[in-house]
């Protein structure tokens, strides 16, 4: 009943919802013939039989043929033209003006399902009911002309209004089956879309543990290595007393690379704090291990996401650690503050300092820093000059 679709597993879809219009048409053609028959003598005679009986085959049979002439706008309206000749010389055989309201109603019924346009549609159910009375007034006169134009205006309405209203349905329904179908193909590639983030969030895990890996162990056994070689050559030149401060030292060495290696073993768990509870051993964690003290100045509480939770802790305890191992610093604050859509995180300390412009070999923290600035959408800001000490000042949008 409707233009197909260009795949024609669609087209074919759509034109099985048509069937239950298709087979009520047919119910109604043969009704109308065996009308015709019974009512008019002259269709009992062989030849006449034989002919109107050929006509109402081939007219029911192009309406269940409609989908082969809708391929193109010649064959639409040839096959109408057709239909509408067929129409034309059965309503004179028949000689029945209920038979030719009948097959006028029901070519009508199909066209509106043809143009699914209720404007366009109107038309064709005037351009019907013009000819439908023309017709009537030539066969059978025109005295009983506007009984039957009322008649088959009532009967184009009924007629247009329920194709239409069928059609539209049909219509809504392949609309919701398209939508199902994106909808899967837009769930596809959200699946896909998920695994990529998990790989990138391993990935950036990956590249996490390997900064604290030799921030740890690494540098830490180098500093081993280099305190046993220089142990070993006091021993061979005799000077005990230097070996056994070297040996003091390895050992203090050795014990602090193991604490830290335990902290970033332990920053791996999961841990459900709030992120003052966090914040606050951090910095207590940080205080007993250097001996250095660090205040903490922060809102009791912060709107922020838990993504955003993470990001201050991880910047938190990665600035507080390069504080420990480069700045040489007595005295650390940290500033958490909330402005408008943004979360400043400023630690501050009193260490050495250095030059911002470049980062000295081995801060490896600080590339660590901006690495999380980077990956929370945000801004890292260094203000450090020799003797005075460093400031860090991460921005992180709290919108992003």
């Amino acid at each position: 009943m409707t233009k197909p679709l260009p795949t024609t597993t669609h087209a074919d879809d759509e034109y099985q919802h048509t069937r239950p219009f298709l087979w009520f048409l047919t119910l109604v053609l043969i009704f109308l013939y065996g009308l015709s028959i019974y009512t008019n003598p002259a269709l009992q005679k062989p030849l006449s039989f034989i002919l109107f009986t050929l006509l109402m085959i081939v007219h029911g049979v192009l309406h269940w043929k409609l989908e082969l002439f809708l391929t193109s706008t010649k064959k639409t309206l040839f096959y109408f033209g057709l239909q509408i000749a067929l129409v034309i010389i059965l309503t004179i055989m028949s000689n029945t003006q209920a038979v030719g309201l009948g097959l006028f109603m029901g070519l009508a019924g199909e066209t509106v399902g043809v143009l699914a346009d209720w404007q366009r549609s109107l038309l064709a159910m005037l351009f019907y009911l013009v000819m439908m009375v023309a017709l009537f007034g030539a066969i059978w006169g025109w005295t009983t002309l506007p009984d039957w134009t009322i008649t088959g205006g009532f009967a184009a309405l009924f007629v247009g209004i329920y194709v239409y209203l069928f059609m539209r349905q049909i219509t809504l329904r392949a609309e919701t089956q398209k939508l199902l179908s994106e909808l899967e193909v837009a769930h596809a590639q959200l699946a896909g879309y998920t695994q990529q983030v998990e790989t990138l969030t391993l990935d950036n895990e990956r590249q996490r543990m390997a900064r604290e890996l030799h921030d740890t162990l690494a540098q830490g056994l180098a500093g081993l290595v280099l305190q046993l070689e220089a142990l070993e050559a006091n021993l061979e030149h005799g000077d005990t007393q230097t070996a056994a401060h070297i040996a003091g030292q390895a050992k203090s060495r050795a014990r602090s690379t193991l604490a830290e290696a335990r902290q970033a073993i332990d920053d791996l768990r999961v841990q459900d704090k709030s992120l003052v509870d966090a914040l606050n051993h951090e910095i207590t964690r940080f205080t007993n291990g250097t001996g250095i003290s660090c205040e903490l100045d922060m809102p009791p509480v912060l709107d922020i996401s838990a993504n955003n939770h993470e990001h201050v802790e991880r910047c938190v305890r990665e600035g507080l650690t390069n504080v420990a191992r480069h700045a040489q610093a007595t005295h650390v604050a940290v500033a958490i503050t909330q402005q408008a859509n943004n979360l400043y995180i400023t630690i501050k300390d009193d260490g050495i300092g250095f030059d911002s412009a470049t980062i000295p070999d081995g801060h490896y923290g600080l590339i660590g820093l901006r690495e999380r600035a980077r990956l929370a959408g945000g801004t890292l800001n260094i203000d450090s000059q020799p003797t005075i000490g460093t400031q860090l000042q991460m921005t992180i949008p709290l919108n992003q």
